[in-house]
């Protein structure tokens, strides 16, 4: 049996990888989106003036820019780009969305679900 090149390379010199069509880069994030992240990064998470800020740095309503941010760090690109802060973001998003979720509706003074008033 011959020896390849590949063969003969030592075991600590891993094989360079190809970037796969499908996997995504940090540089097929768009120029909005780069934007959008770097605000972010820098941003105090609660600062009041960031309402006033976005107005500003991005010309567009905070829930405009939301909603953008929401696309953004769905977006694989994104995750490449930063994946620390995309990760924080997704965190926060989740945990907003479980305390929404858990927040309850009844009226006050009325009976809760399953409980009829006793007559």
């Amino acid at each position: 049996m011959t020896a390849t090149p590949a063969d003969e390379r030592s075991a600590d010199q891993p094989r360079a990888e190809k970037p796969r069509a499908d996997q995504p880069r940090a540089d097929q994030l768009g120029e909005l989106a780069r934007h959008v992240l770097a605000f972010e990064h820098d941003r105090a998470p609660h600062d009041r003036t960031k309402e006033a800020e976005i107005r500003v740095e991005f010309d567009m309503s905070p829930a405009r820019y939301y909603q953008v941010l929401n696309r953004v760090i769905d977006s694989p690109a994104a995750l490449a780009y930063d994946p620390q802060l995309v990760s924080r973001l997704q965190r926060l998003r989740h945990a907003r969305t479980s305390a929404r979720a858990a927040r309850s509706f009844v009226a006050p003074g009325a009976a809760p679900e399953g409980r009829e008033e006793e007559r």
